[in-house]
């Protein structure tokens, strides 16, 4: 039977209950997940830790296949509708590495972005669609990936916009890539006891990409790694490129670090006229032209001690890493960048090094001195944000309806407010409008337990400033109300 026309904005009900179920499932998954990780942060008994850490990890995998299951019924349920925006393949890339790189580093792995050449130009495109088809590819090859790395790669091309993802995984056999995205497979049974999923990542991909009109290939070789690359037909935007870099004209040195890091740190200096050159620390020599060093904060103490004697030094550390500072600066460090790089940020702090000056003071710990307003009618996801953000120093004012969020506002004026999307007498949509047109121009951050490239498009028309998705670890919460106060040290946390 043919269904009949919707009415306009008119959903489904097979929509309307995805939606629903979506969020109902989501909350109390984002609750124990939330509240464990504030548990971890805890002094516990080693038994204990290694207790919370399973819960974690039983948590972020049923999270995982959630997603995947509703993201496919939600394929299948209702009719897609393609966006056209103007975006940046560089951003949104980066924007991909940064957000998976604590899942990436709390399992010992590196993960980078790489641009194949800056400036690189803009491109015209549903870029949600594209966002949530590079999560799914990079989650992957972070599931599958045991030692060394994930690499996000950037190319422009004449006719449109490639993304490579490349793991330093066990591989996939020639046979086994012909039915990698067909949906509830995985590549074998050890996969499936691995993964605990049911093989709907890859599926999700390529549909989405078919929807793109793009192509989508395998590469590699069992023991030797897998290349995921994702070819879409895009015309280039009139946006003026980005990450336009200036000219260094240095010698840089980059020694022990991480292989994605190392790659995407090589591409950005290239890009900016520099000539990187490998060290070995081995031997401890540093070429007497070498006029900064990058050096990888996982060496020995004595390592980094006796490079930075040679040359001005930056080291090269992950964000949970930031409280080690003051112990590089003593080393011998004269300041610090923080991994995923960001090419502009890379460029910038070696550019005023080799100028023989020193990079702006950063900050040695995360602290924050702002008013936020929590607007989330949860009361288990309100006290896991108030506890994260009070741990940093903000004051914090929890409103449960969109009604009390738009009176607290305009009684405390908030320095952020993070506004739940999904709650009684009025929902967080409607409050941000109101917000907006009041005249308020608070940061907004929409949050919600489900995320797709409709419902971040919709909050942006709203007035949301950023969206993220449920749960947020407490750690990754609290840089991000830093980032938005003005907290922090721009440059240093780039």
């Amino acid at each position: 039977m043919t269904k009949p026309p919707l009415l306009p904005g008119e959903s489904r009900p097979e929509e309307t209950f995805l939606a629903a179920a979506s969020h109902e499932i989501r909350t109390p998954l984002n609750g124990i997940l939330g509240t464990v990780s504030l548990l971890l942060e805890t002094e516990l008994e080693p038994s204990q830790r290694e207790y919370a850490e399973t819960i974690r990890q039983s948590g972020s995998r049923l999270l995982d296949l959630l997603n995947n299951v509703l993201d496919y019924a939600r394929l299948d349920a209702a009719a897609i509708e393609l966006e056209t925006e103007a975006f940046c393949p560089v951003r949104l890339g980066r924007e991909v590495v940064e957000l998976l790189s604590p899942r990436a580093h709390a399992a010992g792995l590196d993960i980078a972005a790489r641009a194949s050449d800056l400036p690189m130009p803009s491109y015209s495109g549903d870029a949600g669609r594209i966002r949530q088809i590079l999560f799914n590819l990079v989650g992957n090859a972070l599931k599958f990936t045991e030692q060394g790395a994930v690499l996000l790669d950037i190319c422009a091309h004449a006719d449109g916009l490639e993304y490579r993802i490349i793991d330093t995984g066990p591989g996939i056999a020639p046979e086994d890539r012909e039915r990698l995205f067909e949906a509830f497979r995985q590549n074998s049974r050890q996969d499936a006891y691995k993964d605990g999923g049911v093989g709907l990542g890859l599926a999700i991909v390529k549909r989405l990409t078919d929807l793109l009109g793009g192509q989508i290939e395998v590469s590699g070789e069992p023991g030797l790694g897998t290349c995921f690359s994702v070819r879409l037909p895009l015309a280039k935007a009139e946006l003026p490129p980005t990450h336009d870099l200036p000219v260094l004209d240095a010698v840089v040195g980059l020694a022990g670090l991480p292989p994605a890091t190392c790659l995407s740190a090589t591409s950005a200096l290239v890009d900016a006229v520099a000539q990187p050159v490998c060290i070995d620390i081995s031997s401890g020599h540093v070429p007497p032209e070498v006029d900064v060093l990058l050096l990888g904060a996982e060496q020995p103490e004595e390592t980094i001690r006796t490079l930075a004697r040679k040359a001005p030094s930056l080291i090269v550390l992950r964000p949970e890493d930031r409280g080690a500072i003051a112990r590089f600066k003593a080393m011998g460090c004269v300041g610090w960048l923080v991994r995923p790089l960001r090419a502009s940020s890379l460029v910038e702090r070696v550019f005023v090094v080799k100028a023989g000056g020193m990079p702006v003071e950063e900050p040695e710990k995360l602290t924050g001195a702002g008013r936020v307003l929590i607007a989330d009618d949860n009361p288990v996801n309100a006290m896991i944000a108030r506890r994260a953000l009070e741990s940093a120093g903000f004051t914090v004012t929890v409103a449960s309806t969109g009604v009390e969020a738009l009176e607290a506002a305009k009684s405390m004026n908030p320095d952020l407010v993070l506004m739940d999307l999904r709650m009684p007498e009025m929902d967080g949509f409607e409050a941000m409008r109101r917000l907006r047109a009041d005249g308020s121009a608070v940061p907004l951050i929409a949050v919600s337990a489900e995320v797709n490239s409709d419902i971040e498009r919709q909050a942006r028309l709203a007035g949301a400033n950023e969206v993220v998705a449920k749960p947020i670890e407490p750690q990754a919460l609290r840089a991000l109300a830093i980032r938005w106060t003005g907290a922090a040290d721009k440059a240093g946390a780039a």
